[in-house]
Parts: C-alpha cells; structure tokens; sequence
C-alpha cells in the first residue's frame, strides 16, 4: 500500500516537472514580452509611448505621468518659479534667439486675441523675461503652447537615458521621436499630401525625430506669428526631420512662419531636413530623400 502511494506521488512530482520544464522552454523560446504602450493627454496633445525594452509598467507609467504634470500650469507662471521652470523659461528665451523670434513664449496676450479674430498689435517682452532669487521680476503673459509638448517630453526621453530604455518610438500629436529599433531594420512614419491623403512618401528613422505642421481651418497655435502680429497659412505642410524632438519641433514651428528661402537658411543652420507643401508644388531640402525609403 504504502509502495503504492509512493509511486503514486512520484508520477505526480514526474508530471509537475514535465509541465515546469515545458514553461519554460516557451517563456525562453517562444514568447516574447508585449511592448510597453500607453498614451497620455497633456497639453491639448495625445502623447503615445511604445516601447520595446523591457520595463516595469505600472512604474513607468507613473513616472512619465509625473514628468508631464510638472509642466501642466506653465502659462500662468509668476512670482516663485522652481527649477524645472526656470529650465523651461531659458528653453523658451534660447528658442526665441534661435529662431529669430518666430518662436515667442511672451505672446501670451497676441495668442488670446487672434483667437477670438481680434487684432493686436505684439511687442516682444523677451527682454523682461528675468528670474531673480527664484522669482519672475516681471508679469509676462506667457506662451508655451509651441515648446511645451516637446520640452517636457524631452524631459521624458532623458529619464529614458537614465534608466537605460534605448528601444522606443514616441507620438506627440503627430510628431514622432524614435529610438533604437528593436530588430534589425528602422522605424518608418508616413508623409500625406494634407489635401489629399495621398502618401507623398514613408521615412525611415532610427534615433531621429520628425515633426509636421499642417494649413488648419481650426485656430492653431502655431499659425501665430509675433514678427508680423497675424495668423499665417502660407504653406499646406512642413515637414523636419532632425536628431532631436527639441530640434525639431522648433525648426517646424519657425518655418511654417517663414517665407520658403529664409526657412531654408534655418534649416541649412542644423543638421535636419525639411519639406514643404504649397498647393502642387513639393519643395525639399538636398538631403531629406535619404530618409525616404527606397522601394
């Protein structure tokens, strides 16, 4: 009896080793970890992170959370600034120079009344713009709506770097920023014809950010322009790729503003690329179709 019962518990620790084995020659061989993929909404803006390293979920997910609340009442700044404030306020000076003031933070007050079709006559007040013992010395109505989306999600991608996550592809409303591929091969974005759907090209991009601007019927704070005081509508789409999701959002930003040649002397400032819509014509910089995927 008791041989039996022996015998008995022996199949059973046999049967249960069997099974752990064959787990884990499927976890090892077979299955491969889901992608990270969450989105966030700050901003106005849909922020959608995929990402193929593996990472703690639930504490990735509330780490970026937290990197994006940071910056969730920047237009209302004065008085007491923090640190990650006053970073984003230099942001926001150097960008100005940058882009030889197409890109304003101070036009708070222009941005409130093209919005409502009303004219107004902008003048800078990035001189102002001072931070003394943690302490803005003057109001400024600011506007970070062109900055904001990107800066803090380049806050997002350096945690990234601090936490060794290289295998990523990042959609800000649009604009992506893309890291190490996750096999052998690169991440690929589509460009459309705004006016027609029609796929003008597909890039490919590995540690390269792509961001686009399109002709809008519905306000956009992009079409502000602080140099002239108006909206501007001159293109149906620009296009920039650059290194960076910093670079290039504000090389996108600044040239739809532009006439065609002088954003094409800022491009010409930076290793990026750029291309432009206008009505049938495609305009493209000398080195953009080495982006472009070969059929």
């Amino acid at each position: 009896m008791l041989k039996k019962i022996l015998d008995k518990r022996n199949y059973i620790i046999l049967f249960i080793i069997i099974i752990l084995i064959i787990w884990i020659i499927w976890i090892v061989f077979f299955h491969k970890n889901e992608p990270y993929m969450e989105t966030f909404n700050y901003y106005g803006e849909d922020i959608t992170f995929r990402i193929y390293d593996k990472v703690d979920h639930k504490k990735l997910t509330k780490d970026i959370d937290n990197i994006y609340k940071k910056y969730e009442d920047v237009d209302n700044l004065s008085g007491k600034v923090d640190e990650d404030e006053k970073s984003l306020i230099e942001y926001g000076k150097i960008a100005y120079y940058k882009t030889y003031g197409y890109i304003d933070i101070t036009s708070g007050e222009l941005l409130k009344h093209l919005k409502n079709n009303e004219e107004y006559d902008f003048k800078s007040e990035i001189e102002n713009v001072i931070v003394e013992d943690d302490k803005l010395v003057n109001d400024i109505n600011f506007n970070f709506d062109n900055i904001i989306g990107s800066y803090a999600t380049n806050d997002v991608l350096y945690y990234f770097k601090q936490n060794d996550i290289k295998k990523y592809i990042v959609n800000e409303n649009g604009d992506v920023t893309t890291g190490d591929y996750y096999d052998n091969g690169k991440y690929t974005v589509s460009i459309n014809n705004p006016n027609t759907d029609e796929i003008l090209a597909v890039v490919e991009l590995e540690n390269k950010a792509i961001a686009t601007r399109n002709k809008s019927d519905d306000f956009q704070s992009y079409m502000v322009n602080p140099k002239t005081s108006k909206k501007e509508n001159k293109y149906d789409s620009v296009v920039v790729v650059a290194n960076d999701n910093l670079t290039a959002n504000m090389l996108v930003n600044a040239i739809y503003l532009m006439d065609l040649d002088e954003g094409k002397n800022l491009i010409s400032e930076y290793p990026a690329e750029a291309l432009w819509i206008k009505g049938d014509q495609i305009i493209k910089t000398d080195g953009f179709d080495n982006y472009v995927k070969k059929d």
